[in-house]
């Protein structure tokens, strides 16, 4: 953060070296090259000259290619070969598979396993929450509550679970995933590297749910230990994706609802959330055929949403990953990879009957009644209490609109608007948050390239309140970092004038 790169840069490699699986180094050091690039097109990044060091016996490595899909993915039009270079160095499947001695059993269970996966992903605050509320409870789709299960396929997690073999997958899961089966615990969750992950139950709202707000979720752990084990002993082997559809019929068995699914649409749906670049290529090499689900909103709505936190606490590294995580969100190659649409918030709050059919076609369920209710577990949620319209004493409405209607400018100044508002553009047309308007855009794009060089109102506000001179608030690494984001978005733009293969919007008629 101070803007020593070069000092930065040997002290994360000090630290590999000692530590080669400390995963806040390699973060740290991919963000650091990612500066250094941005700074010195001449930087060899990984040749064996350079600071970074990838000898040969690193470059197999899934950290080597982790690091060449962050650098990549800066450009995703033309990171598709480094993301599947990341599937190739992950951890052979065949050593995840766990044989099952079951001699004799006529191998039945794959039949009561949920034979389609959908994931749900989030982008920046746009009601992925409140759609998997909405979801919850129909009769046809398998689903957990909340995003107990977000860092189920990172790294080093089946290993945990599944150190001693099949029998004690269950309960080796229900101590890692605690929170599934009572909402209150304070024990973490896997999440991601930083990300808080401790009263996760609490936090998410679902610590008081039903109707008069006085309940907890909670699963019976034994039951469900049970149901899993007797599940699994028809099965010749386990891997991840097999055991994950097991936890969701083990789920409904316990809760009661197993009965009521379709045995002919048998759906998971799968809130994955957020996951890092690890998760992410080892649930898609697990699932060919998934579908992939992202809720969006009004880009500019939804920065200033998702800065909320960040910029009252003065957080500027946070600020800055949370905006790029949204200028980089919409065009990821994994959405390219798989069926994937991209659901309007505003749609959703705005006509919801019609946005529910178009779903339910793009799933392959039928509409319900269900799917307009919130709940968790088939309890009343109330909704997230981190939203700025989370009331105590008055459930949140599933389709009030107030976000949508909701001014911008608390955080982001004029200037901010207008920069992020052009790299935002093609996204807001394909989206219909704004008419084309090419011509214009062109213009707009040759007025902002050296409004990006200098700081933004946001920026100045936080200096100002830091105390920091703007020449020491521009050496800091999340500085440069941000601009180098920026530039790269610009780029493409000035290029190609959009960014190819954008995530594709839900078809509502």
């Amino acid at each position: 953060e101070l803007g020593r790169l070069d000092e930065a840069l040997a002290s994360y490699n000090q630290a590999i070296a000692l530590k080669p699986d400390f995963a806040k180094a390699h973060h740290n050091l991919k963000l650091t090259v990612k500066v250094l690039v941005f700074s010195n097109v001449d930087y060899d990044y990984m040749g064996k000259t350079s600071a970074n060091k990838f000898n040969d016996e690193a470059r197999p490595s899934i950290n080597f290619a982790l690091h060449q899909f962050y650098l990549n993915g800066f450009r995703p039009h033309e990171a598709d070969e480094s993301f599947e270079q990341v599937i190739a160095a992950l951890p052979a499947v065949v050593d995840e598979v766990i044989p099952i001695n079951t001699t004799g059993h006529e191998h039945t269970t794959v039949d009561q396993l949920p034979d389609k996966v959908v994931a749900l992903l989030h982008f920046g605050r746009s009601g992925s929450g409140l759609l998997h509320s909405l979801i919850d409870g129909h009769p046809e789709i398998a689903t957990l509550p909340s995003v107990y299960l977000r860092g189920y396929f990172n790294e080093g997690v089946w290993d945990k679970i599944s150190a001693n073999g099949w029998r004690e997958l269950p309960s080796r899961f229900a101590d890692e995933f605690a929170v599934l089966f009572d909402a209150r615990t304070s024990r973490p969750i896997p999440s991601r590297l930083g990300e808080k992950s401790i009263l996760i139950g609490e936090d998410e709202g679902m610590t008081s749910v039903g109707e008069n707000r006085n309940q907890f979720l909670s699963l019976d752990r034994e039951a469900f230990c049970n149901a899993a084990l007797n599940l699994m002993e028809g099965m010749e082997s386990v891997d991840p994706m097999s055991f994950l559809m097991v936890v969701h019929v083990a789920f409904e068995e316990v809760v009661g609802a197993r009965g009521s699914l379709d045995p002919h649409k048998r759906l998971c749906f799968y809130h994955i959330h957020n996951p890092d670049d690890f998760a992410m290529a080892n649930f898609l090499r697990y699932a060919p055929d998934t579908q992939l689900l992202i809720t969006v909103r009004e880009p500019i709505q939804n920065c200033e949403s998702r800065l909320t936190t960040s910029f009252k606490a003065n957080n500027y590294e946070e600020c800055v990953h949370r905006i790029l995580d949204l200028l980089f969100g919409f065009d990821q190659v994994p959405f390219r990879m798989r069926d994937s649409v991209g659901v309007r918030l505003e749609d959703l709050k705005g006509r919801p009957e019609a946005t529910m059919r178009a779903l339910c076609a793009w799933l392959e369920v039928e509409d319900s009644p269900t799917l307009y209710e919130m709940t968790a577990q088939g309890k009343k949620w109330w909704g997230d209490p981190s939203s700025p319209d989370y009331n105590k004493n008055t459930a949140m409405m599933p389709f009030e609109d107030t976000m949508a209607k909701r001014p911008v400018g608390k955080i982001l100044g004029e200037t901010d608007q207008f920069v992020l508002g052009t790299l935002f553009y093609p996204f807001s047309v394909r989206f219909g948050y704004r008419e084309p308007e090419p011509e214009q855009f062109q213009k707009n794009l040759k007025a902002i390239r050296p409004l990006i060089d200098d700081m933004m109102d946001f920026e100045k506000v936080m200096a100002k309140r830091l105390n920091v001179d703007h020449d020491q608030f521009k050496g800091q690494g999340s500085y440069q970092l941000f601009r180098a984001g920026l530039i790269d978005r610009w780029n493409v733009l000035d290029e190609l004038g959009d960014y190819p293969l954008m995530l594709s919007p839900l078809s509502i008629e």
